[in-house]
């Protein structure tokens, strides 16, 4: 029985984070990495929610049958949480559909997720080239864990997609295209997803505002790329003003 220990807290409603589902998002405390731009700084170091864990998420998703579709739970890193497992049993109880955002480092877990049929889809990050995955995360060790994911789930056929989250003073041109390039070559065949930082002020790298932004004319295309939280100019697909202004809306080019 999930008694609902790790989750810190509740975002009651959201169109933008499970692909065609009104959904809401369960935030789980705790991580094993250590982003550089990660502004979820209370949930990694666990000082969120000094009311403690949110035992009432049953009742909260009861009050919501009919309404919402589905339940994201992110984090942190939400495969640490003891009790996933049963959680998310409980929500399949209830007829929710389960989107997991996920760093990809507890493959385990992710497999019995997807083959208890625990899940509906998966968000997986690709933090950086392997080179660049310790001094991005903080831990070199775990990146081996990741691409068993990534090969598990594209091997799977499971649905999910890649993200990487971009600051440009971490991650360049040429690291994002060793990434698309990778995805290829193992091949998955879905969007890659390409994040703009969002400066919230507080990251636990302490690192501001990149200098500039990536030069979207030198990424490769071998697969599609959609583009989250970046500003929309004249030169971007999809746009019909040369305003600059920040858009949580994907749009795509080949």
């Amino acid at each position: 029985m999930g008694t609902g220990r790790g989750i810190a807290d509740i975002t009651p409603l959201t169109l933008l984070d499970f692909p065609n589902k009104v959904a809401c998002i369960f935030w789980l405390r705790g991580c094993n990495l250590f982003c550089q731009y990660c502004y979820n700084v209370s949930l990694v170091r666990g000082t969120d929610s000094p009311a403690g864990d949110r035992a009432d998420y049953l009742d909260f998703l009861r009050d919501r049958v009919g309404f919402l579709d589905g339940v994201v739970l992110s984090g942190g890193e939400c495969t640490l949480c003891p009790d996933l497992i049963p959680i998310c049993r409980n929500i399949r109880q209830l007829g929710f559909a389960v989107k997991i955002d996920t760093n990809g480092t507890r493959p385990g877990v992710v497999k019995t997720l997807v083959e208890e049929g625990l899940c509906d889809y998966i968000a997986l990050d690709y933090k950086a080239p392997e080179k660049l995955f310790g001094s991005i995360t903080g831990r070199p060790d775990l990146f081996p864990c990741f691409t068993q994911t990534l090969d598990y789930l594209i091997n799977r056929n499971f649905p999910f997609e890649v993200r990487t989250t971009i600051h440009s003073g971490l991650l360049g041109e040429k690291e994002i295209n060793q990434i698309s390039g990778d995805l290829t070559s193992r091949g998955y065949r879905g969007t890659y997803y390409l994040q703009n930082f969002f400066n919230t002020g507080e990251t636990l790298g302490q690192i501001g505002a990149p200098e500039r932004m990536i030069d979207l004319s030198l990424l490769n295309t071998h697969i599609p790329i959609g583009l989250r939280n970046f500003p929309i100019t004249e030169k971007a697909p999809g746009s019909s003003s040369g305003k600059r202004q920040p858009s949580p809306l994907t749009y795509f080019f080949k």
